[in-house]
């Protein structure tokens, strides 16, 4: 199987016209398939005819240039069809966020400028009732067959392709999720996107065969640069999981023999999790044997060989995942370990990095020279600095290239402090050595010690997501009373069920009391693996998931030590003393 030569991809100067480029090249081929109730499926040239004939009707109606239209709907292939055919109308799209609350959802509507929505029936009868700020009615298109107009209907208009789109046309006003405070509009053009397209196709190999399995929400700039536009730039097929279950994303794989799937870190560490426990579940001698082929394909991997591939295949075939070539980790740090293990058992995984505002790729390990705990080379095209870096190399990190935002949409102050000399401050703090990028943690977020000494909160949350009794962890400072610094804490969501299978350690041990005695053990042994000054000093146990971000993000700044909102059990063991020790 070769890989698709770079030569071979189709760009143009829009996003429309590459993808519409790629479907005259590929017209007999699945382009985007679901299964969600009915099976729905689209050659290239269906996603041609729609996509166009759906911009007709747009322009029939009165749609201008830069004109913007939301999409407000969950994963299906009629999501990117709505997407396309807003560009080649010569609109500009607005994701809007499906787990958002009406006022939130009425909000964005009102300060984009949106004027049509492309929706579904779960969310008609709000849009329904909404006006503009004019007071016009909001024009809303349905994706499904039950709402007038919809897509499918308007898609028999005569065909058209704007011809008076530039690369520096607005083609994207994505609202990030506001977990550091209000949600801004991040502009992005044809230009950052195409450069964002180019530099992911350069940078990686893909193969005809290849089958693109979509699980992120569509409007995050993750999924519909790498889950979306990227395949079908390559004339690839993308499938859309029916959940974020494990079991039906699983099953979804094994459906549609998946070879490449973008995710973030928690989906990955539950598929890690699982299996990892089924193997733990397996008697001795085969337990034996998977450690042997595991030390034998990480000596392996020193040689710069791949032994996992052959050594594992009988147990990614029994994990359902037999058919995966491909695994992109991003939006969140991955503890190294767990893209160690995946990689030694024989899949490609790759860390990567990159927000929104780069739209959204910056960096990606390459199959052929993975660095553990590195998010890689920045792509091709892009430069990475890091701003006045401490004595151990440590700094914001900046990026420069033609994939980054013109800026925040009316907020001219924020966008000032976003980019700068052209370089655009990510905020977050990281440090490149040989040419990799190394992510240390959030500046905002990072804590000091009574020394004066760093420390990122994510190196400590990595450490502790190893533990299979912990599902979710946040590390926080606290200040210390009467003092100078900040003492490092941690609220821990257990994992009941990992931690049911351990027996009491004495006849009548409650069940709470089981808890905290084995999440203390899991906190001291991670204090055993870090240097004196990032050594927690309290935890908290949690009895609820943390609210998340749809991009399942913990939304940080709803959380601090003094005012929990959801229980918690409280253990002091370590308050007092800075190493964590006895």
């Amino acid at each position: 199987m070769r890989p698709i030569p770079k030569t071979a991809v189709l760009t143009g100067s829009t996003v429309y016209e590459t993808i519409l480029n790629s479907c005259r090249a590929h017209k007999e081929k699945t382009a985007l398939i679901s299964q969600n109730g009915s099976v729905s499926e689209y050659k290239f040239k269906d996603v041609e005819r729609i996509v166009t004939g759906a911009a007709g009707s747009l322009k029939s109606r009165g749609f201008q240039k830069g004109q913007r239209a939301g999409i407000l709907s969950e994963n299906r292939p009629e999501w990117g069809l709505s997407y396309l055919a807003i560009l080649a109308a010569g609109g500009t799209v607005v994701p809007l966020d499906s787990s958002w609350k009406e006022q939130e959802l009425l909000r964005t509507i009102r300060s984009s400028g949106i004027t049509t929505v492309f929706t579904t029936a779960k969310w008609y009868p709000f849009l329904r009732e909404l006006n503009l700020a004019d007071n016009r009615p909001l024009e809303i298109i349905g994706l499904d067959d039950i709402i007038t107009p919809n897509l499918l209907a308007i898609s028999t208009a005569a065909p058209f392709q704007a011809s008076d789109i530039s690369r520096n046309d607005l083609a994207t006003l994505i609202y990030t999720s506001g977990t550091t405070g209000e949600p801004k509009g991040v502009m992005l053009t044809h230009r950052n996107l195409m450069a964002n397209l180019e530099g992911i196709v350069a940078a990686l190999e893909f193969y005809p065969e290849d089958l693109f399995l979509s699980v992120l929400p569509l409007h995050h700039t993750f999924e519909a640069t790498c889950g979306l536009l990227t395949p079908l730039t390559l004339g690839l097929t993308v499938a859309y999981a029916r959940s974020l279950k494990s079991r039906d994303i699983l099953d979804d794989i094994s459906r549609y023999r998946v070879t490449c799937m973008v995710a973030v870190p928690l989906l990955f560490e539950k598929i890690y999790n699982s299996i990892t426990r089924k193997i733990e579940e397996l008697p001795f001698h085969k337990k034996v044997v998977l450690k042997n082929f595991y030390n034998l394909s990480n000596f392996g991997w020193s040689l710069g060989l791949k032994p996992g591939r052959l050594l594992f295949r009988g147990l990614r075939h029994r994990a359902g995942l037999g058919s995966i070539r491909l695994f992109v980790s991003g939006g969140a740090p991955l503890p190294a370990e767990i893209a160690r293990w995946f990689n030694l058992t024989g899949f490609d995984f790759l860390e990567g990095y990159g927000l929104s505002e780069c739209a959204p790729v910056v960096a990606v390990n390459r199959p052929h020279k993975i660095q553990f705990g590195s998010v890689g080379p920045p792509l091709p095209n892009i430069e990475v600095k890091i701003v006045e870096p401490s004595s151990d190399g440590v700094g914001e990190i900046a990026v420069k290239g033609e994939n980054i935002t013109a800026g925040y949409l009316n907020n001219r102050r924020a966008t000032e402090e976003l980019i700068r000399d052209g370089w655009l401050y990510t905020g977050d703090l990281g440090q490149v050595k040989d040419g990799y990028l190394y992510i240390t943690g959030r500046k905002k977020n990072v804590i000091v010690s009574a020394a004066g000494k760093n420390i990122y909160p994510e190196e400590i949350e990595a450490e502790l997501m190893l533990s299979p009794c912990i599902l979710e962890a946040l590390v926080l400072g606290r200040k210390r009373s009467g003092k100078m610094g900040e003492e490092v804490c941690a609220i821990i969501l257990p994992d009941l069920e990992q931690i049911n299978r351990h027996p009491p350690a004495t006849t009548g041990e409650s069940g709470e009391s089981v808890i905290r005695r084995i999440i203390k053990e899991e906190v001291e042994a991670v204090n055993n693996r870090l240097a004196d000054y990032k050594r927690l000093c309290q935890f908290e146990i949690r009895t609820e998931e943390f609210e998340k971000t749809s991009s399942r993000k913990i939304k940080r700044t709803l959380y601090n030590w003094h005012e929990q909102k959801q229980p918690v059990e409280r253990d002091n063991e370590f308050q007092g003393d800075r190493t964590g020790r006895k």
